[in-house]
């Protein structure tokens, strides 16, 4: 499994968001000589489409989505860019990998439910139109995915 924090804050992380295609890269070139081995990679969700076409990032509002729903500034938005890089490079690759997109990019505290919806590439939302998981549920859906794996050489989303 690979979870990777680009800095230990967000203008950090902004700052050194070119680690996760690079990360990808040096990856990529591992399975590379280990075959057997299966990478899941825990990444954004601005690469999950909103509408067909269309993903979170490209809409016209994202950057307010940033500022209201994840409290990060606008420059936030080349940290999704980054992973979306990283995801693609994994997606032309002919590794052994599993991309997990956090619905809405949004991971809060809460109880474990077991009660969430696992989807592909599109944005899962709630009623309110808000895509979370508490870190338990999402803990949760790594293990299941490690355990018995459903998405080889592709990406999911989980959410409620």
């Amino acid at each position: 499994m690979n979870s990777i924090n680009a800095g230990g804050s967000v203008p950090d992380t902004i700052a050194n968001a070119d680690v996760f295609p690079r990360a990808a890269r040096a990856l990529i070139a591992a399975l590379a000589r280990h075959p057997a081995t299966r990478l899941l990679v825990v990444g954004g969700a601005g690469s999950l489409e909103v509408r067909p076409g269309v993903q979170l990032v490209d809409t016209e509002d994202f950057a307010r989505t940033l500022r209201e729903v994840l409290g990060a500034p606008a420059e936030y938005e080349r940290v999704v860019r980054a992973h979306r890089e990283a995801l693609d490079l994994y997606r032309v690759s002919n590794r052994n990998w599993t991309y997990l997109s956090p619905s809405g990019g949004l991971v809060r505290a809460g109880v474990r439910t077991g009660r969430f919806r696992v989807g592909g590439d599109r944005l899962l939302v709630r009623e309110d139109g808000i895509g979370d998981i508490t870190a338990d549920d999402l803990a949760v859906a790594i293990l299941d995915e490690i355990e018995i794996p459903r998405h080889v050489q592709r990406r999911f989303t989980v959410g409620y």
